[in-house]
């Protein structure tokens, strides 16, 4: 009977501490998501390209370095943001921010993480938007690995 409860007690501890360690996963990658600012100066940056898709409207904005490494076919440096402006039906629906820090992806687990870029969605006012923490946009940018996780990579490449 003891080795039963002691199986049991071992099955139990071992669900709280895979609980634990989830929930300390998810805070800390929430607390990583609170990382990245809203670029007061993004649009000082690069314009290099438009993306329609129907009635929403992005224009994405970075760095010149980061241009510059992109037409190169390297990967962007650390300290890239990258900004996209979200307009839907004409009005200005939200920003989405991308910033890339050397190991900044290891407060995530691998099977989840893009490289050491972080996601953050603000409100029009600029205001960060807490009931997203990025992990949608790294889950729809993990297949561009190829790319430095950057759907635009190949536009950036072609900036001028």
């Amino acid at each position: 009977m003891d080795a039963v409860k002691h199986g049991a007690l071992a099955i139990s501890s071992a669900a709280v501490s895979f609980s634990a360690l989830a929930i300390v996963g998810a805070l800390s990658a929430l607390a990583a998501n609170e990382r990245v600012a809203f670029p007061q100066d993004y649009a000082a940056g690069v314009h290099y390209t438009t993306v329609n898709r129907g009635s929403v409207r992005e224009e994405i904005f970075t760095s010149r370095e980061a241009i510059e490494a992109a037409r190169n076919g390297r990967p962007l440096p650390d300290g890239t943001v990258i900004t996209m402006e979200d307009y839907r039906g004409g009005e200005l629906y939200r920003y989405v921010v991308m910033e890339k820090r050397a190991g900044w992806g290891e407060a995530y687990p691998a099977n989840v993480r893009a490289g050491d870029w972080e996601f953050r969605e603000f409100r029009p006012d600029r205001t960060p938007n807490r009931d997203e923490d990025g992990s949608r946009c790294m889950s729809c940018h993990r297949p561009q690995a190829s790319k430095d996780f950057v759907f635009t990579y190949d536009r950036m490449q072609a900036a001028r």
